[in-house]
């Protein structure tokens, strides 16, 4: 029994006769290199043969994937250059189109401001045309108390405009009268006039506020007072507010 087992194999396959010839070195030499040379495949087929077949596929498949790469990196390029252009253009439109919206709204602001500076105007010019008159008189009040020029002044101006020919009564409030004769100005108004015109008078009136005064004749009489010059101011600025 064989001790061997046959996996695969063929029939019986068709044994021809070999015949031997007459043994020559030379002839066998010559027909061992024939034999050589007709078994022994061409270089080139030996080459080629050595190939295989995966490996050509492998290397065609990474060509084909450095190539797909390559143009994924040019298409990314050229996608964030035209995004990046178009982003300038969407960017400089839209600060365009907001520094259009602020100078809108600014010159908005400005011309509601405009009008409310006139409504303003128009609603409270009374007051503060009142307001300013009534610091006036405040002031003239407290302007007198510290110097007393400014009355001697509106007297002086009086005065002149009077026909001194005739006897003239200057009337003051009482504290004035005091304050003009301690600066020494009751005592140039009384003294004795020159020749031809008539001598001066003082008198007081408590009821004249400060910083006011009337001057009397027998032909004239001129109303000083603080609230008629503040009455006559007033209606010129409402005059013209009007």
């Amino acid at each position: 029994m064989p001790s061997f087992k046959v996996l695969k194999g063929t029939g019986r396959a068709n044994v021809s006769r070999f015949s031997f010839e007459t043994f020559d070195p030379e002839s066998s030499r010559e027909c061992g290199l024939k034999s050589s040379e007709a078994s022994s495949p061409p270089e080139d087929s030996a080459e080629a043969a050595a190939k295989n077949p995966l490996d050509e596929l492998e290397e065609l498949v990474r060509l084909r994937l450095l190539e797909a790469e390559r143009r994924a990196e040019e298409l990314e390029r050229e996608a964030y250059q035209k995004g990046y252009e178009q982003g300038q253009r969407d960017g400089y439109a839209f600060g365009a189109s907001a520094v259009e919206k602020v100078r809108e709204r600014l010159d908005t602001l400005a011309t509601s401001l405009e009008q409310m500076h006139q409504q303003v105007l128009r609603e409270y010019r009374h007051w503060l045309l009142e307001a300013a008159l009534t610091l006036s008189r405040h002031l003239l009040t407290a302007a007198v108390g510290i110097n007393p020029k400014v009355l001697e002044s509106l007297v002086d101006h009086i005065l002149e405009q009077m026909d001194q020919s005739q006897a003239i009564t200057i009337v003051l409030h009482p504290n004035d009268r005091d304050l003009l004769e301690k600066h020494g100005v009751l005592e140039r108004w009384l003294s004795p006039p020159p020749l031809g015109q008539s001598p001066f008078r003082v008198t007081v009136d408590s009821s004249i506020q400060r910083g006011g005064c009337r001057v009397e004749s027998a032909l004239q009489e001129i109303d000083a007072l603080v609230e008629t010059r503040l009455e006559n101011l007033r209606e010129v600025l409402f005059s013209h507010a009007s």
